[in-house]
């Protein structure tokens, strides 16, 4: 049943009582432990799908699912949430990512693990989808960015506990399957209580669809390049740092500063965000991305002491351009526009983690060991110009909302306007 009565017109802002830091508890909350179910899953299921001996190649293949899951079904969670609303779309994606996980912990069949894992990607993006676009509808001007930055940041603390979780358990699923069972359901604490917060996110009217391409065509090749540099540093990271000399240890634990970077300095760029501009802090974010990427070779070569600060920093930073991303949509888009863009950069995301490892594994191919820093250099390169080109050149200001019924939508300046 839909979350808005029938004939009515679904509320494109949250209820009275339901911004700022207060309203954001809900979507955080839900982000964080969905961050700890996947955290656990990945590493989890391949350790025993190994056990069971199934080769590398399946594993490899069997892992994909779940992004693929979120690729391919992405662009069907707007018509979801217009028939069902985006309430019951969550309630049922977490307790559906509950019973997934458990038939997955009950089975040995190989082929129900490929399709349970697409289904699994599916809620997961349908969480991830609806809890962004929530967090837009309810921020303001004065904190969009520290709610995006701060939401981020706990979901970058949920996939450090998921791991985490694994090797408290010394490696024994049976644990470690009970806690990524459980942790969906605790979504339903603040979906339960505050229901009336959640928003609406469809609203009727057109939707702009030429000026809303325009938008997004700057911003999805930021979007694009953090999560290419997510999925590369996730798997190279560590195997860089073993091929520049380092203890099979201490260059795993470079991924782990790498992802403390994450939980600590996205923060503090989204505070700088709200006070010189979401647009000043993005184009940061993405030249800090370059240069961390250019110096990665060089703090390598210090050892420890240099490479963990700098990874750190440079997770933090340059992983900020996502939220960063999220706060300048959110500041021009409403209703179905703004849950359309929303989806879009899932989709790019996924396309972005699919793509972003066969990239950087033919430049090692290429260039040896160093290939994975210098084709990351590249790409944080041309991000940075295009969206600095993009910003001076003033394009993407026709930025709409949808408009209510029989009137035009609304243009403002999210873009290109002018930074407060």
């Amino acid at each position: 049943m839909s979350d808005n009565p029938p004939g009515r017109r679904p509320a494109t802002t949250p209820r009275p009582g339901a911004t700022g830091a207060a309203g954001a508890v809900g979507p955080v909350v839900i982000i964080g432990v969905f961050g700890v179910t996947l955290g656990i899953t990945y590493p989890l299921f391949a350790l025993m799908l190994e056990r069971q001996g199934v080769s590398g190649t399946v594993v490899g293949l069997n892992g994909a699912m779940t992004p693929l899951g979120m690729v391919l079904t992405a662009a069907l969670i707007p018509a979801a949430v217009r028939r069902w609303g985006p309430w019951t779309v969550m309630v049922g994606a977490s307790v559906g990512t509950s019973a997934i996980l458990s038939v997955l912990a009950l089975t040995d069949s190989l082929g129900l693990w490929f399709v349970l894992r697409f289904a699994l990607g599916a809620c997961a993006v349908a969480m991830f989808i609806l809890s962004e676009t929530w967090i837009s509808a309810i921020a303001s001007d004065a904190n969009r960015a520290r709610l995006f930055t701060a939401y981020t940041s706990v979901l970058a603390l949920g996939f450090c506990i998921g791991p985490a979780v694994l090797t408290v358990s010394g490696n024994a699923p049976g644990p470690a399957l009970t806690v990524a069972v459980a942790s969906p359901l605790l979504a339903l604490w603040p979906l339960c209580t505050g229901r009336r917060r959640v928003p609406g996110m469809a609203a009727s009217g057109a939707v702009p669809v030429g000026a809303l391409a325009r938008q997004l065509s700057v911003l999805l090749v930021a979007v694009l390049t953090v999560s290419v540099f997510d999925a590369v540093t996730l798997q190279f990271l560590p195997l860089y740092g073993e091929a520049a000399g380092l203890t099979s240890g201490q260059a795993a634990f470079a991924l782990t500063a790498l992802l403390i970077g994450q939980i600590l300095f996205q923060f503090p760029l989204g505070w700088l965000a709200d006070r010189l501009g979401a647009r000043t802090a993005l184009l940061l974010s993405l030249l800090v991305g370059a240069l961390g990427a250019l110096l990665l070779p060089f703090a390598v070569d210090g050892g420890p002491g240099w490479l963990y600060p700098t990874v750190a920093l440079w997770g933090g930073i340059a992983f900020a351009g996502y939220p960063l991303v999220l706060t300048l949509l959110g500041e021009g888009l409403r209703g179905t526009s703004l849950l359309l863009a929303n989806t879009a950069f899932a989709i790019v995301w996924g396309v972005g983690g699919v793509l972003g490892p066969p990239y950087t594994g033919a430049a090692t191919d290429w260039l040896g060991a160093d290939g994975m820093p210098w084709s990351l250099t590249a790409l944080w390169l041309v991000a940075l110009v295009v969206t600095a080109g993009a910003f001076a050149a003033g394009r993407g200001k026709a930025v709409v909302s949808d408009g209510g019924p029989g009137r035009d939508p609304v243009p403002t300046d999210a873009v290109a306007g002018r930074d407060q």
